[in-house]
């Protein structure tokens, strides 16, 4: 079926980024807890907003990266 290898490399990057959100909540907990738990609210707003975005936008580009193999 032509056309479907763009469809199926966009589903694994949005899995791959979907699937990043625990790890990236995790993470961000042990450094909330590392780090003290901190209530000030510019260094609450990185841990706990900015780490989780990280990892979910890491894991949607090793999908798109590593999902070469379907456009072929």
């Amino acid at each position: 079926m032509r056309g479907s290898g763009k469809i199926m490399r966009t589903l694994r990057t949005i899995i791959m980024g979907a699937s990043m959100v625990l790890p990236g909540m995790f993470l961000a907990l042990i450094i909330w807890y590392i780090a003290g738990k901190p209530n000030t609210e510019p260094l609450e707003t990185l841990i706990c907003n900015v780490i989780p975005m990280i990892s979910i936008g890491l894991g949607l580009a090793f999908g798109w990266l590593t999902g070469g193999e379907y456009e072929g």
